[in-house]
């Protein structure tokens, strides 16, 4: 379950990457509207991100911590509560958007993108 977590959490981290420069090169294309795989990168992304929230608690409650220096701790909070804040703020931006409504999403995405990169040096002790 550990090798899942953090196989999940590589994919998750490259995914968000793309999403935010999917946006980028949407934006300076000038395209009013996403393509219909933008959308669909977000949502996977966002229920995987999901899942990898569960696994992580679930590896929690079995007892697996993670092991490193005294902020080990952060990994909880950049691979969870953060990406997560970052993600429905760049949807509600998006929504309050009239056109482009895609740049909401992606400036979420380069945060979780920053974010869970950091939950996952953190995890395998890059950099603690």
């Amino acid at each position: 379950m550990d090798t899942f977590h953090r196989w999940v959490g590589i994919a998750i981290v490259a995914a968000l990457g793309l999403i935010a420069l999917f946006g980028l090169v949407l934006r300076i294309a000038g395209r009013d509207e996403a393509p219909k795989l933008f959308w669909a990168m977000e949502h996977y992304t966002e229920n995987v991100l999901v899942i990898q929230v569960v696994t992580g608690l679930v590896l929690l409650f079995l007892g697996r911590r993670v092991v490193g220096g005294p902020l080990v701790w952060l990994h909880y909070l950049y691979g969870s509560l953060f990406p997560l804040i970052a993600i429905v703020g760049g949807r509600i931006a998006g929504l309050r958007r009239e056109e482009r409504e895609y740049v909401g999403i992606a400036w979420g995405a380069f945060f979780a993108f920053g974010l869970t990169t950091r939950s996952l040096m953190t995890g395998l002790g890059i950099g603690i």
